[in-house]
């Protein structure tokens, strides 16, 4: 594993597989990024799939019960080679209540830093402004 990795946010992810038209190429630059990196150098959690999975399922009138829909989404995250995707601990769900008073973030934010903190990543890849109050550098 590298020494500090960069945590992804969901709207990566969303604006590569939903092809944003504004952002969508930018998104798609950091996925060749990350398949370019080794394991480790990128990170994101587990929330992050499923919170994909929903907004690309609304996006594309998709149904979640629809298996190959869910294993398209699911394997182009998940094979990407330098991301690692990390599970929501407990613990992660108990910081992220602090980290939303400290921050004033929403939960859902919250619980990804929490996770990001955990892992001791240097920056965020987000255009989430909200993430522009936290002590990660907001690259993206």
């Amino acid at each position: 594993m590298v020494d500090k990795s960069s945590y992804v946010d969901v709207n990566i992810f969303v604006y590569w597989l939903g092809k944003h038209p504004v952002f969508g190429e930018i998104a798609y630059e950091w996925i060749k990024k990350i398949e370019r990196s080794p394991r480790g150098r990128y990170v994101t959690s587990s929330l992050t799939l499923y919170e994909v999975l929903v907004i690309i399922a609304g996006l594309t009138d998709k149904s979640l019960r629809d298996k190959v829909f869910v294993e398209e989404v699911i394997n182009s995250i998940t094979n990407l080679k330098g991301l690692v995707i990390e599970p929501l601990k407990p613990e992660d769900f108990i910081r992220a209540l602090d980290l939303m008073e400290e921050y004033s973030l929403d939960y859902e934010d919250s619980l990804h830093l929490s996770v990001a903190v955990r892992t001791e990543a240097k920056e965020i890849i987000s255009n989430d402004r909200d993430f522009d109050k936290t002590p990660l550098k907001r690259t993206g």
